[in-house]
């Protein structure tokens, strides 16, 4: 007979552990809560497992503790992980046992992991086919491409039975429907698309973990105001978020007096520059909005010592290099470039006339520094090309060798390997990789190199004392 769903209930979620373990109550502590459906399995016992890049986090834990009564539908399980785990991909695996025995099929899901939060996963375990004697019936081998050759199942993937049945690129809800066990931004993903500006749902590159293009607008990124210099809510193309721009105001513009401090601007990397004052005289400056007047209607808007004649305080003299400026007019050079009065024009990218201890001077920018004329545009780095900062010679730089391209990713056993830019613009493909007898781990795109379950092998093979055998 069927226990009432109140009793089944606190049945399952009585645990209470200081590593890792299950509990009936939420607190604000790093966890999962999975919600678990049972469609046409029936269970006393639910079989939960954890594991994360670095390991099993909850080791094959059966809950309630002993068989009992029928659990009723759906449960909610509230497991409890070390806050050192925040930021890792956790899967949870759930098997659904009557006396002891698999009822139905394994499912599970991944989430990332949250300091101090409970990640909310859902899982729907299947009614598997039973032969007369009440065993599990294996899955039909010819239903998936695998290189290793005749043997037995190993339960890889999101059921007992292997992978789901979803290639990747295809809408999904959980993990255990894709044959990756990996669903990201709601389709069927080849690796786990952890960077902040990653996406495996973006136009043409569905299933494909991709960079997001720079400037698209990305919940993941904070958008923090001008004044900090920080990240505007955007993606910088390379996979991370974007800083406000090189020239966005970071501090208005001032007037003290005959002095004109124009609005300081960001350099593109987090910091807020403050511009070169520059003097008015014989003129004041004018509050609204701050800048040299060039007009007066009486003496107490022109400097001390100078008079209101016909509208004028007199002829601004004209400045020295390196002297600040808002003009062309203002300078002897005819040049004011990066708010100095300059020697030369000192246009085109990755130069300014207004370098620290050389202000006048039109020189070279410092290498891995923003583009202070904005000539270098971030090509993104699938492109292998510019990456919109500067070489220290005057020219735009390119991603340097190493840079990722291409994600890897991974299918079944095999590694496929990221590709690398070559440091001259070209993207560079590497040898994949086969990690038979074990699987590859989609949430860290890299070997299973010793196992907890089967999940973690290659198809064919079975966890055996830590090993894929």
């Amino acid at each position: 007979m069927r226990a009432s769903s109140a009793f089944a209930r606190s049945a399952l979620l009585g645990l209470a552990a200081v590593a890792a373990a299950c509990g009936s109550k939420a607190p604000p502590i790093t966890g999962l809560t999975v919600t678990v459906t049972m469609a046409g399995v029936a269970a006393d016992q639910l079989e939960l497992a954890v594991t994360t890049p670095a390991g099993a986090a909850l080791a094959p834990t059966r809950r309630p503790a002993a068989a009992g009564a029928i659990l009723a539908s759906p449960q909610s399980v509230s497991i409890f992980l070390p806050d050192a785990l925040a930021g890792s991909l956790a899967t949870c695996t759930v098997t659904p046992l009557v006396a002891g025995q698999a009822s139905g099929a394994a499912g599970f899901d991944s989430a990332m992991l949250v300091l101090n939060e409970l990640v909310p996963l859902s899982i729907v375990l299947h009614e598997t086919g039973r032969d007369d004697g009440g065993a599990i019936d294996a899955p039909d081998m010819d239903a998936r491409d695998d290189a290793d050759g005749p043997g037995p199942p190993d339960g890889s993937g999101g059921e007992v039975g292997g992978p789901g049945p979803k290639a990747n690129g295809q809408a999904c809800a959980n993990g255990g429907e894709c044959d990756s066990t990996l669903c990201v931004d709601g389709v069927c993903c080849a690796s786990a698309c952890g960077a902040l500006c990653q996406a495996c749902n973006l136009p043409g590159k569905e299933g494909t973990c991709a960079t997001v293009p720079a400037g698209a607008a990305s919940a993941r990124c904070a958008s923090q105001p001008a004044s900090t210099c920080g990240f505007d809510g955007t993606c910088d193309g390379s996979g991370g978020c974007r800083r406000h721009p090189a020239g966005v105001a970071c501090k208005a513009a001032s007037c003290a007096g005959p002095t004109f401090t124009p609005a300081s601007a960001c350099d593109g990397q987090g910091a807020c520059v403050a511009a070169s004052a520059v003097d008015c005289a014989p003129y004041l400056c004018g509050a609204t909005p701050p800048a040299c007047a060039s007009t007066c209607k009486m003496d107490p808007d022109c400097v001390s010592g100078k008079q209101c004649v016909n509208g004028s305080c007199g002829v601004r003299p004209k400045k020295d290099n390196g002297a600040g400026c808002v003009a062309a007019t203002d300078c002897t050079s005819a040049h004011c470039v990066d708010g100095v009065c300059c020697a030369v024009a000192c246009t085109g990218p990755c130069v300014a006339c207004n370098q620290a201890g050389a202000q006048g001077t039109c020189l070279p920018v410092g290498a891995g520094k923003a583009d202070p004329h904005a000539v270098c545009k971030d090509a993104g780095a699938a492109s292998c090309g510019r990456n919109g900062l500067c070489d220290g010679a005057g020219a735009c730089s390119l991603y340097p060798a190493g840079a990722t391209c291409a994600a890897g990713s991974c299918k079944n056993a095999m590694l496929v390997s990221p590709k690398r830019c070559d440091g001259n613009g070209a993207c560079q493909t590497a040898a994949d990789v086969s990690c038979s007898p074990y699987r590859c781990d989609p949430s860290k795109t890299a070997c299973f190199t010793s196992c907890i379950l089967s999940l973690q092998c290659a198809m064919r093979r079975s966890c055996v004392g830590a090993a894929c055998q």
